[in-house]
């Protein structure tokens, strides 16, 4: 029995921070991300089967890994059992904007909420004060070090040396400060570093100074190893009143994950690289209750441990208890994973391809396994597949994904049988038939996934769509790009207009002279094969160039269509 929504995504992000060189992320103000998941609006209802479906590289399974936390979230919200009346009052805020009550809700009913991280004038003050204290507390150390010397210096000499340690001072402070700028801590590790390597270099500096002011070698040794463990000690501290303040406001979200996790679990797609060579299917499976302290004893959790093999198909289950991994079929081996799954009786099953990697003749029992346990154990499925067929079987409800967004959700039937989405046809037309007399086009679509790294503007499928028209986001590089094209499989002919061609921006493209009337002849003859063509909008001579204008864009939304059924495409209305 299908129910009310149990798992709610709105917004829902997971992007990954692409890995720079210490330099570059320097010089660099804004990092780069792959935006693997990138906004993204889900509702599975309790007890259903929810099927997400796309081709390799879309975000699917970071997408269950991110619902899990199994992979850090970077935005947008994820709501698991919340009550009706507590999502209804979340989407009536949501549609307000910020306010004081949606944060509210979000802190305390959404899995994926952060904690603000705010800094305050008493945060700043803290941070430079323990700075500040432990610069003192080195410039001290320097002090007692050079005791015995002091003494029998004379006033110049004093005073030069008061000098030096009060630079030292001001020296640390100056470096403690500059951790403290905004665009300094936005980078996680430049304030530990900055202040740990600057500091490092200026309180040797000042036993360099102060070795060489006194001639007094024999004390160097003294010295550098007192500024050595001081200045580590300084930026300890000072990195420790940082991670203190990091951590004091991920408590909530670490509780709030604990409490969850024993409601949702994940069925890895290779069972083979899942389990733990080492661990016994015993091992394996009672994992999940002693990390959780589930069980009152031994005997408890054993039992709870053989429950699960049964329910997952392996019976006896004494026959499996004290096997390893290696010792079993690749059938056998996903069974484990899914007794791994149910032992702690979660509400809330994430099925990642969980037969993708198995024989065609017992992919049937393992789905039929998945099925027969939704009715035992009241599951709900978030079942991740690229087989629209399988999908056809299995699934209440089906969301298509392509480079990290939804463009096309609804009930099964209205999604196979009356697709709209121009990508969700190309996945259907290629679906095999069983039928041999029964023929129907396939849809090739053209080219490869772009780089999610470097999304195309507006909308994501324009470069491959068989059917884009003017509005769909096309740029003045890929219109170039097209025309490099359509010379090359002329032969060369018109190769002259695009030896000085340039991009001037998003939508304008600069030719030479004598370009335009090239142009106008290719656009009604060739904008069928090369789409981009269809964007041009104004092609106008001015002066010694041609400037070609093409159509505005704007990245399209889901919308509703349908009773229960939402695109995202410029092409449906």
């Amino acid at each position: 029995m299908i129910g009310s929504p149990y798992l709610v995504l709105r917004d829902f992000r997971v992007w990954f921070r692409k890995r720079r060189g210490f330099l570059q992320s320097l010089l660099q103000s804004e990092p780069a991300y792959v935006r693997a998941v990138d906004g993204i609006d889900l509702d599975v209802r309790k007890g259903e089967v929810f099927c997400l479906v796309g081709e390799s590289g879309c975000g699917k399974t970071t997408t269950g890994k991110g619902i899990l936390r199994l992979v850090e979230p970077t935005g947008g919200d994820v709501f698991v059992g919340a009550p009706g009346p507590v999502l209804a009052a979340y989407e009536e805020e949501r549609a307000r904007g910020a306010t004081d009550a949606l944060e509210e809700l979000r802190r305390k009913w959404s899995l994926s909420y952060k904690e603000k991280v705010r800094w305050g004038w008493t945060d700043y003050a803290r941070f430079l004060l323990l700075a500040i204290l432990g610069t003192v507390a080195s410039a001290d150390a320097t002090v007692v070090a050079l005791g015995p010397l002091v003494a029998d210096l004379g006033t110049a000499d004093a005073g030069a040396l008061s000098a030096i340690i009060l630079l030292f001072v001001a020296t640390g402070t100056i470096v403690a400060g500059i951790g403290t700028i905004p665009w300094v801590k936005a980078r996680r590790e430049m304030p530990f570093m900055l202040m740990l390597f600057a500091a490092l270099a200026g309180y040797l500096g000042n036993v360099a100074f102060i070795n060489a002011y006194l001639a007094l070698p024999q004390w160097s040794v003294l010295i550098i190893g007192t500024q050595i463990v001081t200045a580590l000690a300084s930026a300890w501290m000072a990195a420790r009143a940082l991670m203190g303040f990091w951590l004091s406001r991920r408590g909530i979200e670490a509780d709030r994950i604990r409490k969850l996790r024993k409601s949702l679990q994940i069925i890895f797609q290779d069972p083979y690289e899942s389990l733990n060579p080492k661990h016994s299917v015993r091992d394996i499976v009672s994992e999940p209750l002693i990390v959780n302290r589930e069980g009152q004893s031994w005997a408890e959790i054993d039992a709870r441990v053989r429950r699960a093999l049964d329910d997952a198909g392996l019976r006896p289950p004494e026959d499996f208890l004290g096997r390893y991994p290696h010792e079993l079929s690749g059938g056998q081996r996903q069974r484990v994973s899914i007794a791994g799954a149910l032992v702690l009786d979660p509400d809330f099953v994430v099925a990642d391809e969980p037969v993708s990697m198995l024989d065609v003749s017992i992919r049937t029992e393992i789905l039929e396994t998945l099925l027969e346990l939704r009715e035992k154990r009241g599951l709900t499925y978030l079942f991740i597949t690229h087989d629209l067929s399988l999908a056809w079987v299995l699934a209440d409800r089906i969301a298509v994904m392509y480079l990290g967004k939804i463009v096309e959700q609804g009930p099964t039937k209205e999604i196979v049988k009356t697709p709209r989405h121009p990508y969700t046809k190309a996945l259907i037309s290629v679906v095999p038939i069983p039928d041999p007399d029964r023929k129907h086009p396939r849809i090739l679509l053209k080219g490869e996934r772009p780089d999610p790294s470097n999304i195309p503007p507006g909308c994501r499928f324009h470069p491959r769509c068989p059917v884009a028209i003017e509005t769909c986001g096309w740029t003045a590089e890929e219109l170039l790009d097209d025309l490099r094209e359509i010379v090359a499989e002329a032969g060369g002919l018109g190769a002259h207009y695009l030896e000085s061609a340039k991009a001037v921006g998003p939508s304008t493209l600069l030719l030479p002279t004598g370009a335009d009337l090239w142009l106008k002849d290719l656009v009604p003859t060739r904008s069928e094969s090369h789409r981009s063509l269809k964007a041009v909008e104004a092609v106008e001579p001015s002066g010694g160039s041609v400037t070609v204008s093409l159509h505005a864009f704007s990245e399209p939304s889901l919308k509703e269509i349908a009773p229960d059924v939402r695109v995202a495409c410029h092409l449906v209305e």
